[in-house]
C-alpha cells in the first residue's frame, strides 16, 4: 500500500465478477509515477468481487445495500481517500492503454478546469442504439465547457459521467455530490462547478469501456430514475428541450439507416417510447404512490429511506 499516493481512485463496487477482473487489471498496468491508490467501496457483494479488490490492494470498505447512492457512496469514499487527485470509476469501465491514468489526471491541472470526464466507447457486443448513443454523448474530439451567464444550463452543457471522471481534492470537498438525488450527481456536481465559473473538460482521448444493453423493462427503470433527478436540474424552457430531443432522434435515425440497421430501425418507435414516457413518469414520481415508485425504479432503497 503506497503511504503518500498522489491519486485516489474511488471505486463504488456490488456483485462486479463480470468485469471487475477486466478494470483491475487495467488498473495494475497503469503506468504512472506518482502512485496511486484504489479505494473500493462495496455493498455487501456475495460474489468474488471483495476478494478480487483485496487481491488487488484495494482499501476495502464495505456499506449495507440498503445505504448506498451515487452521491452519498462518492462522497464517503472521498473521506477516506488520501490522494491530492480523486478519480471515480465504475466497476465495469475498464480504463484503455497503459497511460489512461496520467492523461486522466493531467486534464484538471489548469486551476480553472473543476473536473473533468473520459470518453467511453461501447464494447464489441453492444447494440446499435448504445453505439449511437455513446457517438452523440462521447464524441471524437474534446472540448471544454464554461458558462459565462445570461442563459439557462442545457444538459448537453452540463453532462458530465462519474463512470469515468477526474476532480482535484479541493474541488470534491467544496462541492460534495448531491446526496437526495437517485442519480444523475454527476450533473449536478457539473452545473455546480459552471455556475461558480469553473470549467468542465470532456477528455476524447482518455478512454474507458463501457456500455450497456437494456431490455425495455430495465430502460424504463433506469430512465424513471433519470427523470426523476433531472427535473431539478432542467432549466431550459421546454421548446428547446423538444428541439434537442428532436435532433438527438433524428440523427439516430439517420445512424441506424446509415448502418443498415433496419431491423433496429423497426424497433427504435418502442425504444425510444419507452425512454420519454419514463423521463416523464420520474419528473412527475412525486405525484405517484410509494409502491409505483418502487416498482418503476432500479433504486429501490432510494424510495424506501425517502
Amino acid at each position: 500500500m503506497i503511504a503518500n499516493p498522489y491519486v485516489s481512485i474511488v471505486l463504488p463496487t456490488f456483485q462486479g465478477d463480470c468485469y471487475l477482473k477486466e478494470t483491475l487489471s487495467a488498473l495494475g498496468n497503469q503506468d504512472f509515477k506518482k502512485g496511486f491508490e484504489l479505494v473500493a467501496i462495496d455493498s455487501e457483494s456475495s460474489d468474488q468481487t471483495p476478494q478480487l479488490l483485496k487481491q488487488a490492494k484495494a482499501r476495502f470498505f464495505s456499506i449495507p445495500q440498503s445505504q448506498f447512492g451515487h452521491g452519498s457512496t462518492r462522497n464517503f469514499g472521498v473521506k477516506q481517500a488520501r490522494g491530492e487527485i480523486i478519480v471515480f470509476l465504475s466497476q465495469d469501465a475498464v480504463p484503455v492503454g497503459r497511460d489512461w491514468l496520467s492523461e486522466l489526471t493531467e486534464a484538471v491541472q489548469d486551476p480553472m478546469v473543476g473536473a473533468a470526464y473520459a470518453r467511453q466507447l461501447p464494447r464489441p457486443n453492444a447494440t446499435p442504439l448504445e453505439h449511437y448513443f455513446h457517438q452523440y454523448f462521447y464524441p471524437v474530439r474534446s472540448r471544454r465547457v464554461s458558462y459565462s451567464g445570461g442563459h439557462c444550463l442545457s444538459l448537453d452543457q452540463l453532462f458530465f459521467s462519474n463512470v469515468c471522471s477526474v476532480a482535484r481534492r479541493e474541488i470534491c470537498e467544496r462541492f460534495p455530490f448531491d446526496e437526495s438525488l437517485i442519480m444523475s450527481e454527476d450533473q449536478a456536481f457539473s452545473r455546480d462547478l459552471l455556475l461558480s465559473g469553473f470549467s468542465i473538460v470532456y477528455h476524447a482521448a482518455t478512454q474507458v469501456i463501457h456500455s450497456h444493453s437494456y431490455n425495455l423493462s430495465s430502460l424504463f427503470r433506469r430512465n424513471f430514475d433519470s427523470g426523476y433527478s433531472l427535473r431539478s436540474l432542467q432549466s431550459e424552457p421546454m421548446p428547446r428541450q423538444l428541439q434537442r430531443a428532436s435532433l438527438f432522434l433524428s440523427r439516430e435515425v439517420r445512424f441506424l439507416a446509415r448502418e443498415k440497421q433496419f431491423r433496429w430501425l423497426l424497433y427504435l418507435p418502442f425504444y425510444e417510447a419507452v425512454r420519454f414516457l419514463a423521463l416523464f413518469a420520474g419528473s412527475q414520481a412525486d405525484r405517484l404512490p410509494l409502491r409505483v415508485r418502487v416498482a418503476c425504479s432500479l433504486h429501490h432503497s432510494f424510495w424506501e429511506r425517502k
